[in-house]
């Protein structure tokens, strides 16, 4: 697929087309017009070389959304049109490649656009640049005019053309490139016109033999023949050479003319590769300055020059002339992802897409700029724990963790205890890290926990009819659910714990070995804990005769809608503190309860500032907790950290 596709109409003999080629000489000599420069090699290389990478690049229709964000739009009939198929002749590639290729010898794309019977645009033709008129009508339109196969000329109005303009006075068309340059582009085709008619008349042996005497025509004919079959060759090059008879050989050097010809036919090569702004190194000009060193910075100066202003007029035209005013007011948008030029080699590609990441670039947004397929619990972005925005400081302080209160004295650290702990001050900042790697786990957890909810509540809801056997089926199916609530929730689960243990290291000190084991033990009793509550929940409800199989399906659905949500806010409260008592009892320390500020429950009220060692707890299972003016509460399970109940958002400090 060259410059020139097949356009929409064919042309004949009798058309204007034809006579485009007539134009005056250029000073060198050379007639120049558009189709004519592309026999010059360095401007055939520039425009391929940008035509091409324009085509390369993906074009994408973006809805912009309320909040900022943005996101395709590939179910868009003008994304297939832009995208895949233009028309029924041309590719996306092909199309854009052609246009670019106008734009940069006439200075101007013309499309003639097609619509259904809705108005909406199913087609884009290009049209042959050198033919087409831009002008006015008597009411003061742009329209454009050009002669269709039978010599009648066609007049469209500006909303039924697709026109990109080039550089030009008035805005509206584009200056034909080639006929600006056209004297430096003449200069270059007769110096390679006169270089090969150079070569053509063999006028420049490479050396000459003189010997005294006349050989006559037969002479020298067989003293020719018995030379060139001794000397010419390969193979032959460097053999010694015997001459006889009182001959000489004198070998024929460059003269300083040739030289300077050389020379000024690398600078006019260079002169064009300047006009287009394009790296001499990347159409094949290497000199002094193209080196290992500068490559990558001239790649970059190449995007920034020379690509991003074409992409740019690209996507003002798509956007203003493709799509409507409407559609433009609900946030549609083509752009051109040009990153796709950008992509460099692994190392450089690792390494950017590294900081990407570590500025919280979600890792599935880093995968889809590769091509890859995203990854469950891939859109949540990540940034530095010792980083916080500087306006948030003092609100996190302020809201989310209060002063904590001072524990009575009979409860206050020895000694030891105090030289080693953080203070209240550095309790406060690691209290703040961990809150902000559970709210980044969050999400990530409740996924994996609305997967595993999902899986129970699609087999339940087919077993709920056969209520005769659903008490035994309930045992099978839950026989096998461990394993693969290990496999959902665990990697979360492990990952979780291991960067609340790396900050709770980095908060007190201290030593844990082997703290996979913790983790471990903590994934199987989370498994345990799951499958008792699902299945006592169940079998409570089937085994109540009161129950109807409905009942069964409300507490599923219940389950869909709110379990995953309920399980995230406890584990991630339950295992960061699980965590850091870990850490802290490693590094020989005891640990107190703390909880948020005043609005606390009255039921955690009453274990702020109590302290435990290894080995301790702060309640037991069945006790029950009785503030003043409160109703009991039973304690389910011994704690020894928080939560203490559904809800509690409590934490373990030294």
């Amino acid at each position: 697929m060259g410059l020139f596709p097949n356009f929409k109409r064919s042309w004949g003999p009798t058309d204007d087309r034809w006579f485009r080629n007539v134009v005056g000489p250029t000073t060198a000599g050379v007639p120049v017009d558009e189709e004519e420069s592309l026999k010059y090699t360095t401007l055939m290389a520039c425009v391929g070389l940008i035509s091409g990478d324009i085509a390369k690049m993906p074009l994408i229709l973006f809805r912009r959304k309320k909040d900022g964000s943005k996101e395709r739009v590939t179910d868009h009939p003008l994304y297939e049109l832009l995208h895949n198929k233009p028309n029924e002749e041309l590719n996306s590639f092909q199309w854009r490649e052609a246009s670019q290729g106008h734009l940069l010898l006439w200075g101007n794309t013309f499309h003639d656009i097609d619509r259904n019977e809705r108005n909406h645009i199913v087609g884009l033709h290009p049209i042959y640049p050198g033919i087409v008129t831009v002008d006015r009508n008597r009411s003061g339109e742009i329209i454009y005019k050009w002669r269709d196969e039978n010599n009648n000329e066609v007049v469209r109005l500006k909303k039924d053309i697709f026109h990109i303009p080039g550089f030009g006075f008035s805005g509206l068309v584009g200056k034909s490139m080639i006929q600006i340059a056209r004297e430096a582009i003449g200069l270059g085709l007769s110096q390679e016109q006169y270089a090969a008619r150079f070569i053509g008349s063999g006028t420049h042996p490479a050396g000459v033999l003189e010997m005294d005497g006349n050989l006559g025509e037969k002479g020298r004919k067989q003293f020719k023949e018995s030379f060139q079959k001794q000397y010419a060759g390969l193979g032959k090059s460097h053999n010694v050479m015997v001459l006889e008879y009182g001959l000489k050989y004198k070998g024929l050097s460059m003269n300083m003319q040739d030289a300077q010809f050389l020379e000024s036919r690398k600078f006019q090569m260079s002169e064009i590769a300047g006009f287009y702004r394009v790296p001499p190194h990347k159409v094949g000009i290497h000199g002094s300055n193209s080196n290992y060193n500068n490559l990558e910075q001239e790649n970059q100066s190449y995007i920034d020059s020379n690509l991003s202003h074409w992409v740019s007029r690209w996507e003002h035209a798509l956007n203003m002339q493709i799509l409507t005013e409407q559609q433009r007011s609900s946030g549609l948008y083509f752009k051109f992802l040009m990153h796709a030029l950008l992509r460099g080699d692994m190392t450089a590609r690792g390494e950017y897409q590294q900081k990407l990441w570590q500025m919280g670039l979600p890792f599935n947004r880093i995968l889809e700029m590769e091509d890859m397929n995203p990854v469950p619990g891939g859109d949540v972005g990540f940034i530095p724990l010792n980083m916080i925005p500087a306006d948030m400081a003092v609100e996190a302080a302020e809201k989310q963790i209060e002063q904590p209160t001072q524990p009575p004295p009979e409860q206050q650290p020895d000694e030891e205890q105090k030289a080693v702990r953080v203070g209240w001050k550095g309790e406060n900042r690691g209290i703040m890290i961990r809150d902000r790697i559970s709210r980044a786990y969050f999400p990530l957890i409740e996924q994996a926990a609305q997967t595993i909810v999902n899986k129970e509540a699609i087999a339940i809801r087919k077993k709920i009819g056969q209520r005769e056997d659903f008490t035994q089926w309930l045992g099978g199916f839950y026989d096998s659910m461990p394993e693969y609530i290990r496999s959902k929730l665990g990697p979360v689960l492990t990952s979780f714990a291991t960067t609340i243990i790396d900050a709770s290291y980095d908060e007190i000190g201290g030593d844990v070995k082997d703290h996979q084991r913790f983790i471990n033990n903590y994934i199987d009793t989370y498994t345990v804990r799951h499958v008792q509550s699902s299945v006592g929940q169940l079998t409570s409800i089937d085994g109540d005769e009161e129950k109807e199989p409905t009942d069964l399906i409300v507490r599923v659905d219940e389950w869909t809608e709110k379990r995953p949500g309920k399980i995230a806010r406890n584990e991630t409260v339950k295992l960061s503190s699980a965590m850091f008592q870990v850490v802290a009892f490693g590094a020989g320390l005891s640990t107190v309860w703390r909880i948020r500020g005043k609005e606390t429950c009255p039921y955690c009220q009453e274990f702020n500032g109590r302290r435990i060692f290894t080995g301790q707890s702060f309640v037991g299972d069945g006790d029950n907790v009785k503030p003043k003016g409160q109703e009991p509460m039973k304690i389910r399970g011994t704690k020894a950290h928080p939560p203490l109940h559904q809800g509690c958002d409590c934490y373990l400090g030294v």
